[in-house]
């Protein structure tokens, strides 16, 4: 019998030695972390490509990716969507964003509302 389980208010509460000692609940599934390989984009993008964007965490499975749905998603939103432009902003951006915030304080950011960003 597992002495490590103990009731609380008719619920059952488990100890971190009932999972093993070994690693986290992610490492346990098999969930990779760390930085993203050339093969795992490939095959993100290609997956995408092929059935579309949403369902992040069916199609991490689905795709065959050991990686959680929330980091498929800000891989491909971040990096890999074509059209993503990173890097320095244009003047003409700058000042629009200088002008909006002269109008609208901190709130400025609210025109762009609906997931839309400055691109």
């Amino acid at each position: 019998m597992n002495n490590n389980i103990k009731y609380r208010g008719g619920e059952m509460e488990r100890s971190v030695s009932d999972f093993g000692s070994s690693g986290s609940e992610e490492e346990m599934m098999g969930i990779r972390k760390g930085p993203w390989t050339e093969e795992e984009d490939a095959i993100l993008a290609n997956h995408i490509s092929f059935h579309g964007e949403g369902h992040w965490n069916s199609l991490a499975r689905s795709a065959g990716l050991k990686r959680t749905g929330k980091s498929c998603r800000l891989r491909w939103l971040n990096y890999l969507r074509p059209g993503v432009r990173r890097g320095n902003i244009t003047l003409q951006e700058q000042l629009l964003i200088l002008n909006l915030h002269s109008r609208w304080g901190n709130r400025w950011s609210k025109s762009f509302q609906g997931g839309q960003t400055m691109r």
